[in-house]
């Protein structure tokens, strides 16, 4: 049976709790080298130390869920408002689910993203099955296409009855169609939730004249949607992403191992930014990266950059820091402020303003440094209550008016 564990950033978590050997613990290793999320987890001599990571790995016989720290106090509220900043940022558009259905799962990360790749994709079937024009080869009793006479020959040597032919069939089986029925076979495998099974078996049931088969991510980067299956666009991604961050069984036509984890550093920096364009349209500007120093003697690979976070409006710098803050103990660390000093020479804006996350205090506007060439501000946003847009147009008004 699979071992549900259930823990948040910067947490440590034993081998001994994973089930991990030495052995394991280095193919563990060497699975998140391969989807290059190495960094998303510390190893250490006694067990694993997650970062700013959260969401799901799952790995030989356990699967662990990784829930965000400082975004909510309960399990339930940091799960609903890390799914509101996913779909607020467009990463991914889930819809948001009721408290109780998440706080009932046993892998409630998971779950979601498995329940919302259901209801799109079930509704989306709904309206109609992708049809495609497949270039197909086949040995048939009457001409169809254009005849392939090098294969025929080889073919049909001794049978005059039968012609080898390549011709275009308007399909159902195509590779769009494939990908969707070989992720819902697999999902279906994966979810606990009976409504959710129900649903994939469903899906499957509509597939029923597509193949089967392992799709690898790779050959999902060949789909061409046209203006007739826009609709699949999103399940679609959603299926990329688990093709993307999961290994295959080629046995069974399922996932073996699945790693789906988002980085909270990004995740809070493209929240903070899609807020301040909501509210304050077309005063948001992404900066590029300036060189403050150009290579060392004409040393290649020597040089330095910078790139603040945004620059909002005329002359002001926002740097996100998805950090605790809990002055005096967690206080804005020496390189942050130098790193802000650099903003304010090099880009030459005065207003910098430094954001967290609330932890245990809100801090509104603190001022840090006030000079005439030079002004650091802190400001905190409140996760720990339930998310809404009407919350961030508040607090960013008031903030910045």
């Amino acid at each position: 049976m699979l071992k549900q564990i259930l823990t948040k950033e910067w947490d440590k978590v034993s081998y001994q709790t994973l089930g991990l050997n030495q052995e394991h613990a280095k193919k563990f290793q060497k699975f998140l080298e391969e989807k290059q999320l190495t960094h998303a987890l510390d190893f250490g001599l006694e067990g694993i130390t997650t970062c700013a990571h959260v969401g799901i790995i799952r790995f030989a016989d356990f699967q662990l869920n990784i829930l965000p720290k400082i975004i909510g106090e309960e399990d339930s509220l940091c799960l609903e408002n890390l799914m509101f900043m996913l779909r607020y940022t467009r990463k991914l558009e889930i819809h948001s689910m009721d408290s109780a259905e998440i706080s009932q799962t046993k892998q409630p990360f998971l779950e979601v993203l498995i329940a919302h790749y259901a209801n799109i994709l079930l509704n989306a079937l709904q309206r109609h099955i992708p049809h495609q024009y497949e270039t197909r080869e086949d040995n048939l009793p009457t001409v169809k296409g254009r005849i392939l006479f090098a294969k025929n020959h080889l073919v049909n040597a001794a049978n005059l009855a039968r012609t080898y032919c390549q011709f275009d069939e308007f399909t159902p089986d195509n590779l769009l169609n494939q990908t969707l029925k070989f992720v819902s076979h697999a999902l279906q495998k994966l979810t606990s939730v009976s409504q959710t099974r129900q649903k994939l078996l469903k899906i499957n049931a509509v597939y029923e004249d597509v193949t089967l088969r392992p799709v690898a991510y790779a050959e999902t980067q060949k789909i061409i949607l046209n203006r007739n299956h826009t609709m699949f666009k999103e399940p679609l991604e959603l299926a990329q992403m688990f093709l993307q961050h999961s290994t295959i069984s080629l046995h069974n036509h399922t996932f073996t191992n699945l790693a789906i984890l988002f980085d909270m550093n990004k995740l809070f920096e493209e929240f903070v930014e899609t807020a301040l364009e909501q509210a304050f349209p077309g005063q948001v500007k992404i900066q590029n990266k300036l060189k403050i120093i150009e290579d060392i003697d004409g040393i290649p690979g020597t040089s330095y950059t910078i790139r603040p976070d945004i620059l909002f409006g005329k002359d002001t710098i926002i740097d996100t820091k998805y950090k605790r803050l809990s002055l005096p103990e967690d206080k804005p660390s020496e390189a942050d402020i130098y790193q802000m000093l650099a903003y304010s020479k090099f880009y030459g804006v005065k207003n910098i303003i430094l954001c967290y996350p609330t932890y245990q205090k809100n801090y509104h506007l603190l001022s840090v440094l006030e000079d005439n060439d030079c002004s650091i501000t802190l400001l905190t946003l409140d996760l720990h209550q339930k998310l809404t847009e009407s919350y961030l147009q508040r607090i960013f008004y008031e903030s910045f008016n």
